[in-house]
């Protein structure tokens, strides 16, 4: 391991993120503006994890979620329709996106466009 390339990275970072502009310019559906965001995907925090090992607290957004996206009319179907496959689970972070601990964020959730000025790229959240 390199620890000095390790502090510069990290040196790097934190100046990047202090001299960032982010301006909050519209509030869109996930699926209108999140890059790769699908009717089948659902985001989450964290880095990548299946359906049999997530957490109950997340594995009840997702049901909450599909519920909401009409794609199950009870906590049991949307239980079953998470396990089948069907549903690609995708940590935010991968799509220029941000989610809360075991939150998630679906096609048709609000989020904020946040853009920055500085470096000209979005975020969503």
């Amino acid at each position: 391991m390199n620890i000095e390339a390790i502090n510069q990275a990290n040196q790097q970072a934190v100046h990047t993120m202090l001299e960032a502009d982010p301006v909050w310019v519209d509030v869109r559906p996930a699926i209108e503006v999140i890059p790769g965001m699908t009717k089948d995907t659902i985001l989450h925090a964290g880095p990548p994890i299946t359906w049999e090992r997530m957490c109950g607290p997340m594995k009840g957004a997702i049901a909450g979620a599909l519920m909401l996206e009409g794609r199950a009319r009870t906590e049991a179907e949307a239980y079953e329709l998470a396990a089948s496959g069907e549903i690609h689970f995708a940590p935010c972070h991968n799509h220029s996106a941000v989610g809360p601990m075991a939150g998630v964020t679906s096609p048709s959730m609000p989020v904020f466009v946040i853009h920055n000025r500085k470096h000209g790229n979005d975020a969503y959240c």
